[in-house]
């Protein structure tokens, strides 16, 4: 008997320190995830003299500012953790936290997205960053392009233009037979109906490309010929306002909901909308640079008039419906965020 009743009251201070074991680790638990601090990586493939970096530096520097220290970035530019066309993937597996790059540069993955890609769809990086995030926050069917990841911002480039090295395009036929470099799918198509023979290439391949007569020419956005120095190896320009880039800054899903609910408040106070206009922002000063650093470099500049313009848009314009039917295609509602994206800009 007497075992018996040492066995039970051995139990029951058993239990009982347990018991308060558990309760102070689980004081302990809660009171660290308000204020514990994270350390997570930013990765992107523009090169750290870019003014991409300075943008991610400024806002990484204010999310530790606001969060008081609690979450601290550090910032990966020149693709050294993911090539440019495995950002995404490394952040939707949360083989990163952070990840910015080029939508096109993962054909058919952001069917949607692409919208924005489409010929004439922005005249300024500002107007299409801002339709490209409203169209986002519209459409649901959207979130599915993003499993895996938190959407920060979503944003596009100045308006690309054609730039080749040897010869200038003032014409159709002027184009035909010469290799340009190509951002995207959409891109690609129009070129190929003007003639052209598309080289899909990231941007970070585009120098050397040009320079070694890899490619004639490339489309790409006035900001490049500044920040990329493609205005070393370029001597033409031919302005048409043809499509836009669309680019993303996202976060690994695992990593935002790691965070306290405050800190994931944060994080979408200083992102969203407001990020999305402020890199337009400074797209369009820099493709304005760029257009009087060219004009200095002895850049030859050639506009297309309406009338050319017209001309150029009966083989550019398919690339619209082909781009609508291929998307309802897979059940998505291509007309109707076309239709939106249109109205957007106030065409």
């Amino acid at each position: 008997m007497r075992v018996n009743f040492y066995r039970k009251h051995v139990l029951l201070l058993m239990i009982g320190i347990g018991m308060v074991v558990l309760a102070a680790c689980g004081g302990e638990s809660s009171s660290s995830s308000e204020g514990e601090e994270h350390e997570l990586d930013f990765s992107h493939f523009f090169p750290p003299t870019h003014f991409m970096e300075e943008e991610i530096q400024t806002f990484a520097s204010d999310l530790e500012e606001a969060t008081d220290g609690r979450i601290k970035i550090t910032s990966y530019p020149g693709a050294a953790l993911a090539a440019p066309d495995e950002q995404f993937n490394a952040a939707a597996t949360g083989s990163v936290d952070f990840a910015l790059s080029v939508h096109g540069y993962t054909p058919g993955e952001f069917p949607l997205t692409s919208v924005m890609e489409l010929p004439f769809m922005a005249e300024t990086a500002v107007k299409g960053s801002k339709n490209l995030w409203q169209l986002m926050n519209e459409f649901d069917e959207f979130n599915d392009e993003y499993a895996g990841t938190v959407p920060l911002w979503l944003y596009t480039t100045d308006p690309g233009q054609l730039f080749t090295v040897d010869k200038q395009v003032k014409s159709i036929e002027d184009l035909k037979g010469m290799k340009i470099r190509s951002p995207s799918p959409e891109t690609s198509e129009w070129l190929e109906a003007l003639g052209a023979t598309p080289v899909s290439m990231p941007m970070n391949e585009n120098f050397e490309a040009l320079e070694r007569g890899v490619v004639d020419g490339t489309i790409a956005p006035w900001e490049a010929v500044k920040t990329w120095g493609l205005d070393e190896v370029i001597n033409y320009a031919t302005v048409g306002n043809f499509y836009s880039t669309t680019m993303f800054v996202v976060m690994n899903k695992d990593a935002f909901n790691s965070l306290s609910e405050e800190d994931q408040a944060t994080i979408q106070e200083l992102t969203g909308e407001k990020m999305a206009n402020k890199t337009g922002e400074v797209f369009d000063q820099f493709g304005n640079e760029a257009v009087e650093q060219a004009k200095e470099k002895g850049v030859e500049i050639y506009e297309l008039t309406e009338d050319e313009l017209a001309e150029w848009s009966e083989y550019i314009n398919p690339t619209i419906e082909n781009w609508i039917h291929n998307v309802e295609e897979k059940g998505l509602p291509g007309q109707e965020v076309y239709d939106r994206a249109v109205e957007l800009s106030g065409k």
